[in-house]
């Protein structure tokens, strides 16, 4: 096999160098980067023993290295009861071969009580399915204003209508049962018609007979995962809502050709053009970029644009990715977490095109010996600036045997803006928990008490997954939108909203798919510094109809309704 630990692509000696620059560069921010005036304790603190949330992820490793085990761990963040809570639902693995019947193989489905406390009711609502899950989304698929369920499983995806708190499978009658190796789900309104369509990022066909590879090291033979470019790459699908049934045509949206191996998928109309787009971040190949051209017909112009490769010109292998403005200068900058040797990537947004800035971003080189997977850009510390976390885990449980100087768990990194798009990692003065080797999976930034800043949740592959409490980011003033469009897309996936205050603008979307194996919380939240009130916030919902608020004060969420003169 290929070895996914050694593909150089950068200069070592150069991203060294400029580490140290970086560390020297100065804050034009609201304070030093991560720090805030007064503050002596802990930002992120765990908060999962004591939680009620008593998950824990089974890999289903068998020792024959079957390629599934390695990748899984996922968690979806919904409200799915309309209590103004996050609740949490983490998707389960298990035996890839033989009986998943019982309890401890199901996915779960926790509800948020409040104060960090979560309840199992995942038998009392029956949100759980018989598949080896890798993402679970929660859109409102049919329009009825609650988030329903959807399992992209290896052996056939499943769809959970919402059904005022209790689950119905109705995966048959919509159509949207995909057998193929799903990893992501993307919902949105791609056609303009005003119901949620369907993405599915498919992996590869994976053959139960490759039971691992083996590489010989100094002289002794090594069994270990095959690298994703021993079997086919799977085409990616698109499916049209017509009417609550789920209709494949790839074929005709000119994605016949899409076999990739896809791990992410994130939606952005990163054009501005007002309709939504998809970055696919491939495993090992080419990414993809489907500029949406309407009528749902796309085109990938990932290569056009600079983000099918590395500034390198090689393939790199992509896991988690998410769009923000990462440099404030109003349009979405693209992030990508991927393999030790290859390290994170920052694709800045030039009017459309996309310069590879991953070295001098500082984004880069502290990534450099590690495994990206989920990767979040949030502004943790409500400074008016975007951050990122990335959740890193090794894709080989033997990799020391391989390489000694890699490791299987691995630490996360959090990465604080200095106001102009250049990074510092500094997760190990933010909490303890970035201090712990973890095999970090799917991660999600959510304000799970409502306190105004973003707490996260991170899933674990093998394990149980954390909680961590944000515990000073409210000391400065923030912002949240809960948004309720009109027609059949209430909750109001793609949706843009610029808010204006300080001199400066912050943008974000309603995206529903970003990150890694997770599904965002749908509310939008900004941070504003020292400022009392956001001076304006406009919206652009789905539609098109733009929408304007003034003077909105600071620290609460702001319910805003389609079409009303204010926001609640």
């Amino acid at each position: 096999m290929d070895d996914w630990f050694v593909k150089p692509t950068r200069s070592l000696l150069l991203m060294t160098v400029i580490a140290g620059l970086l560390q020297c560069s100065e804050s034009t921010g609201d304070g030093k980067p991560g720090t805030l005036p007064g503050a002596s304790d802990e930002f992120f603190v765990e908060r999962l023993h004591g939680s009620g949330l008593d998950f824990v992820h089974d890999a289903g490793r068998t020792g024959h290295k079957h390629l599934p085990e390695i990748n899984s761990g996922c968690v979806a963040v919904l409200d799915f009861d309309g209590d103004g809570l996050q609740d949490l639902c983490f998707g389960q693995g298990g035996p890839l071969q033989g009986d998943r019947s019982g309890d401890e193989v199901r996915d779960r489905l926790y509800r948020n009580e409040g104060g960090f406390r979560f309840r199992d009711v995942t038998e009392e609502t029956g949100a759980f399915e018989p598949g080896y899950t890798f993402h679970v989304a929660a859109p409102d698929y049919d329009g009825d204003g609650d988030q329903d369920l959807y399992f992209c499983n290896y052996g056939g995806n499943r769809l959970l209508r919402n059904d005022q708190g209790s689950f119905t499978d109705v995966t048959e009658e919509t159509g949207i049962g995909s057998d193929r190796w799903s990893t992501a789900a993307a919902f949105a309104d791609f056609d303009g018609d005003g119901d949620l369509d369907l993405f599915l990022g498919n992996y590869c066909e994976y053959s139960f007979e490759h039971a691992g590879c083996e590489q010989v090291v100094q002289g002794v033979p090594v069994r270990s995962y095959c690298n994703p470019d021993t079997f086919p790459g799977a085409r990616d699908q698109l499916f049209r809502n017509e009417n609550g049934r789920f209709v494949d045509i790839s074929p005709s949206a000119g994605m016949e050709e899409s076999a990739g191996t896809a791990l992410a998928v994130t939606v952005s109309d990163f054009d501005d053009d007002g309709d939504l787009d998809l970055f696919v971040a491939n495993d090992g190949r080419p990414n993809a970029l489907w500029r949406n051209d309407g009528d749902m017909k796309f085109t990938d112009i990932a290569w056009d644009v600079g983000v099918a490769v590395a500034e390198s010109g090689l393939s790199e292998a992509c896991m988690g990715s998410d769009f923000a403005d990462l440099d404030r200068d109003g349009d979405f900058d693209l992030v990508v977490a991927n393999l030790a040797m290859e390290t994170n990537t920052f694709y800045r947004n030039a009017d459309g095109m996309f310069e590879d800035k991953s070295t001098l971003s500082g984004l880069g080189p502290p990534s450099l010996r590690f495994v990206g997977f989920g990767c979040e850009a949030f502004d943790f510390d409500n400074d008016r600036d975007v951050d990122v976390v990335v959740s890193n885990g090794h894709v080989l449980d033997n990799v020391h045997e391989i390489e000694p100087s890699q490791t299987f768990a691995q630490v996360p990194h959090l990465y604080v803006n200095d106001g102009r798009g250049r990074f510092e990692e500094k997760g190990a003065d933010h909490g303890a928990y970035f201090q712990r080797p973890r095999v970090g999976r799917g991660l999600a930034a959510v304000d799970l008490d409502n306190d105004g800043d973003l707490d996260l949740v991170v899933a674990h592959n093998d394990g149980e997954p954390v909680l961590l409490e944000n515990r000073q980011g409210n000391r400065r003033s923030w912002i949240g939108f809960q948004l309720r469009a009109t027609g059949r897309n209430p909750l109001a996936i793609g949706a843009k909203v610029t808010v204006r205050g300080g001199g400066l603008s912050q943008v974000e979307e309603v995206r529903g798919a970003s990150s890694y194996s997770a599904y965002p919380d749908l509310r939008l939240h900004f941070g504003l510094g020292q400022q009392s009130v956001a001076e304006e916030a406009i919206i652009r919902w789905p539609d098109g109809e733009v929408q304007r608020l003034s003077n909105l004060r600071a620290n609460q969420y702001h319910t805003v309704t389609q079409g009303a003169n204010s926001a609640r």
